[in-house]
């Protein structure tokens, strides 16, 4: 790996993976990823993400309720996560929060309250928030239009159309590419990841889900960010270097990392 590229895992979920935090802190450390943020999406990652900002100066965090346990989100919940973003500041934004119609694990109506919700939470708090948006596109979108939303957002892991991804360009939202880039069938998503403009494009991993190629059908981790950078750098015509400094300004001014 290169000492110039460094590189920011913008979404993962360190609770999920196959090894310890320490372990996989220290291999992506390895790999060039200076920094992650490991993100909530129900009560138990509420308590580990904030224990992981504590602990670790390389991991900040998301809180959040995931669009599959909103229907988990209860009033006190809902002031947990308040409390948690006010005391910490390395939790650094609201979500995951979002839309989810693939498991219907809550009902359309629980999710789109919840979401709701979350978005008037990171208004209050002045956070950026973290956003799902699967299969669920013409709700997202009827939601980001219709309340107050947060000036700054990252529509995560996304594979949603190119209308949507002008759309929320246009809001000033960031969009968040990995693995997915990479898998045969996502011609659709590399048309976007060529047309996107370099400083809405944020790199992810959603460990311990979705390990770009040549991982595939292994648990991901944040190492693999590189390997997820260097194929979109090649999709852009682009240097590795100019992608990762790029895709760091762009995390830092979403989630005004203090060191």
């Amino acid at each position: 790996m290169c000492s110039m590229t460094s590189f920011i895992d913008t979404h993962c979920h360190l609770d999920k993976l196959d090894s310890t935090p320490e372990e996989a802190i220290i291999e992506a450390k390895q790999a060039g990823v200076q920094r992650m943020v490991t993100v909530s999406v129900d009560e138990p990652s509420l308590d580990f993400v904030s224990s992981m900002v504590q602990q670790f100066p390389e991991v900040y965090g998301s809180v959040g309720f995931h669009p599959h346990d909103a229907a988990e989100l209860t009033e006190d919940l809902e002031q947990k996560i308040r409390k948690l973003a006010l005391e910490e500041k390395k939790l650094i934004a609201i979500g995951e929060t979002g839309l989810d119609y693939h498991y219907m694990y809550s009902s359309a109506e629980v999710q789109q309250q919840v979401f709701s919700k979350q978005l008037q939470l990171a208004v209050e708090l002045n956070l950026p928030v973290i956003m799902h948006s699967r299969e669920a596109e013409t709700d997202t979108l009827n939601i980001l239009q219709e309340i107050p939303v947060p000036p700054l957002g990252v529509a995560h892991s996304f594979t949603s159309s190119f209308e949507m991804a002008k759309t929320l360009i246009e809001m000033g939202w960031y969009i968040g590419i990995n693995g997915i880039v990479t898998f045969k069938n996502a011609e659709d998503l590399r048309e976007v990841v060529s047309w996107l403009p370099l400083d809405r494009l944020l790199l992810e991993t959603d460990s311990p889900f979705l390990a770009p190629t040549p991982f595939r059908g292994k648990p991901n981790k944040p190492a693999h960010i590189p390997a997820i950078a260097t194929f979109i750098a090649e999709l852009r015509g682009i240097s590795l270097e100019q992608l990762s400094e790029q895709t760091s300004a762009n995390a830092q001014r979403l989630f005004n990392f203090s060191d």
